[in-house]
């Protein structure tokens, strides 16, 4: 079942599915908006908001604090591929820069009392599979046709089923290490603070520096890298 819905009282404490806010039926097909669709739309006009805002009226040499951060961000990202993938895919740059800012900004909605997107396995999933579709796309660009379906046959032809599996593996892996991750801290706090009843209040703050920001910048930091070394690493020889 996708995503993690805490709920805790006194009687009981359960685990259910994303909470689904309206419904609508289009060609047969029963369509649910869910509160992880909505946090997501607002993680992204916040983030279009920022954007415009620090890069309104920009000049070859910065002047204001809002171009100095902008600037910032993208030598951030730009470090990060350099680094990682190698200057020539600095064209990835603007994905890069784009995914994790992305990620931080819903591991970071438990924050203002919203629920994760990251913490529902169609978020992560969606985000893994653009991943793997990036990593065919770079074998076959520096392998091409040959190349391509060669690497699936090194060293030897009896290994084309493992290195398909291989293939398959490393986006199911990547999206389920950040939502095990988000949906684990939710668990975990909120069997605390059920466990803990009117004695929760003393521990909140320590729970949420950990689960609410550290892991959550650490998980988008993993996430971006893994992707990073996939997409850099299928490059054919």
């Amino acid at each position: 079942m996708p995503a993690a819905l805490l709920m805790a009282s006194e009687a009981s404490f359960t685990v259910n599915g994303p909470l689904v806010v309206a419904s609508f039926d289009l060609f047969g097909i029963t369509w649910n908006l869910t509160e992880t669709v909505i946090i997501q739309w607002i993680v992204m006009l916040v983030l279009l908001a920022v954007m415009l805002i620090i890069t309104h009226k920009m000049e070859v040499i910065p002047k204001t604090r809002r171009q100095v951060i902008a600037e910032w961000i993208v030598t951030f990202a730009q470090d990060m591929v350099d680094t990682t993938m190698g200057p020539k895919y600095r064209g990835y740059t603007t994905y890069i820069g784009s995914l994790i800012c992305f990620l931080l900004l819903n591991n970071l909605m438990s924050l203002f009392g919203l629920k994760n997107p990251t913490s529902d396995i169609s978020v992560t999933g969606a985000i893994a599979v653009i991943t793997f579709v990036l990593t065919q796309f770079n074998r076959a660009k520096t392998g091409g046709f040959k190349g391509y379906f060669k690497s699936f046959v090194d060293p030897m032809p009896f290994m084309l089923p493992f290195n398909i599996i291989g293939e398959i593996a490393n986006p199911v892996s990547q999206a389920l290490r950040i939502f095990g991750n988000m949906v684990a801290g939710m668990v975990i706090g909120g069997l605390i603070y059920f466990a803990l009843g009117n004695f929760a209040i003393l521990v909140p703050a320590v729970m949420s520096l950990y689960f609410d920001v550290f892991s959550a910048v650490i998980q988008a930091y993993i996430f971006t890298t893994l992707t990073m070394a996939y997409i850099s690493g299928a490059e054919c020889e």
